[in-house]
């Protein structure tokens, strides 16, 4: 389990050993908190029929070798749904489907599972169809749902799961897993752009890409400082593949700490600016993507000072 899950992982083994766990639960955190490998263990503890322990005193641990634990690994155990979110939303089918396998009997005469990550992308009829079930949830069938983006949930929805939000331990133990993971240089910054998330960081700088942002950071430090030209900077910009998230990060961090205690309604024009390209720029085509982010440059500009 990695390393700053473990204390979610000991809250929820007296659950499972004494059957206390909820029916819906829900597991929140940014991108790349590990969200996924917390669900997996849990539904791997839920379908096991011989749940070991490590040594006797470790964590709990699906053991791998009984006939549910080899058919889960197989990728073809019948008590365990996972629901395709590769679409842009999950619509009610989808969620009548999954309602149809929970209220089945588990074929392995133990617990029936299902893993639903991305919850955001349920569409308002897929989440009021959702909510039938967790209202009277069958006995020994489980709901796991996953988010990044638990603020964005039906209200109902939340109110109706038992809600695990996770997080990293401090940024320095962090970082530590993170150079005990490659033999790459951690740039400082990559922690905080991440917004704390270790594999995101540890995806970003195993391919390369943290050190193309961490020269885009640099380039926008310098063309703020008068350093750079308006037609370099965006020439640079325009190619990253994380331009929004790159942007809103370097306004938070570098742009507007220095105007929130002075101008009020400056901050709040950088917040209006920023969001409206973000809005209207995947819907830019052509050579009018590199002249709204220069108007955009332009007016930060501006309202910077």
């Amino acid at each position: 389990m990695l390393p700053w899950l473990v204390r979610y992982q000991q809250q929820f083994i007296p659950l499972l050993a004494n059957q206390r766990l909820a029916h819906g639960l829900l597991l929140s955190g940014v991108e790349g908190i590990g969200k996924s490998a917390l669900a997996n263990w849990l539904a791997a503890a839920l379908l096991c029929t011989e749940l070991t322990t490590e040594g006797g005193t470790g964590p709990v641990e699906a053991c791998g070798k009984c006939k549910s634990c080899l058919l889960r690994l197989a990728g073809n155990h019948s008590d365990l749904l996972i629901v395709d979110n590769s679409a842009g939303s999950i619509g009610v089918d989808a969620v009548r489907r999954l309602s149809q396998f929970m209220h089945g009997r588990a074929q392995q005469q133990l617990n029936k599972v299902v893993l639903l990550a991305q919850a955001e992308k349920l569409t308002e009829a897929a989440a009021n169809a959702l909510l039938k079930t967790l209202e009277e949830p069958p006995q020994n069938s489980f709901l796991i749902l996953q988010t990044s983006a638990a603020a964005t949930l039906p209200a109902t929805l939340l109110s109706r799961c038992q809600q695990w939000p996770l997080a990293a331990e401090s940024g320095n133990e962090t970082q530590h897993w993170l150079a005990q993971q490659s033999n790459r240089a951690v740039p400082d910054f990559l922690l905080a752009y991440c917004a704390g998330g270790p594999l995101k960081a540890l995806k970003l700088l195993e391919s390369g890409e943290a050190y193309k942002l961490q020269t885009l950071i640099q380039t926008l430090q310098q063309f703020f400082a008068g350093q750079l030209a308006l037609a370099d900077c965006t020439k640079q910009l325009e190619s990253s593949s994380e331009l929004r998230q790159l942007l809103g990060w370097f306004l938070r961090r570098h742009l507007l700490p220095a105007l929130t205690t002075q101008e009020p309604q400056r901050v709040l024009a950088i917040h209006q600016l920023y969001n409206r390209w973000c809005r209207d720029e995947t819907q830019i085509l052509g050579q009018n993507r590199p002249l709204a982010l220069s108007a955009l440059l332009t007016e930060l500009t501006r309202l910077r000072g």
